[in-house]
């Protein structure tokens, strides 16, 4: 896995920017997908299914919560619902269904225990760092703040002082991200904590 990342951050850095345009609210957008979440760091391109499989679980619960049957404070999906969300956001899909530290697995179905959600993550685009072919390599940092934030995930962050005084988010970490670019979105190679980068 190491010696991937090296390989990629090598080959990008040799590559340059180029003149590619990025989509970055898009970007952001997908970035935050990951964040609201808190995905696992990884080296990629292919981490263990318990990352993809918790992953995707949780964002099924924000993105189609009617997928899921609830029991009590249970709920549970079918894998095949799971399998697809993660190929959405990875490049290699699921190999072996398991459980996580919060998901389990019965009858071909992952179940997880309904929460409140309390608080709001998302990503912005720092620094492309560079690129190659359709593969980029960049710095994004994350944000928190109290759920129901009003602002824009892509507008300065200046404005969401004035937007929403009394829910400013705070950046709690920086993130080194490597994406490919995949049919009209993306897939992540990549995500490790930016100072754990040498």
């Amino acid at each position: 896995m190491k010696r991937f990342f090296t390989g990629a951050a090598l080959v990008l850095a040799l590559a340059g920017c180029g003149s590619q345009n990025y989509d970055v609210p898009e970007i952001n957008k997908f970035l935050t997908d990951l964040s609201q979440v808190y995905v696992s760091d990884f080296k990629g391109p292919n981490p263990d299914d318990v990352i993809k499989i918790d992953f995707a679980v949780k964002r099924l619960c924000i993105d189609k919560p009617d997928a899921f049957a609830v029991d009590g404070r249970d709920m549970s999906v079918s894998s095949d619902i799971v399998h697809a969300k993660s190929d959405e956001y990875f490049a290699y899909p699921i190999a072996e269904d398991k459980p996580t530290s919060e998901v389990d697995i019965a009858d071909g179905k992952y179940v997880i225990m309904k929460t409140n959600e309390q608080r709001f993550a998302f990503s912005k685009v720092s620094e492309i760092i560079a690129s190659k072919n359709d593969t980029i390599m960049l710095n994004a940092d994350v944000y928190d703040c109290a759920a129901g934030w009003k602002g824009d995930i892509n507008s300065d962050p200046k404005s969401w002082e004035t937007v929403d005084p009394n829910n400013i988010p705070l950046k709690n970490k920086k993130m080194r991200v490597v994406l490919v670019k995949k049919d009209k979105s993306y897939r992540i190679l990549s995500y490790v904590n930016a100072s754990s980068v040498h």
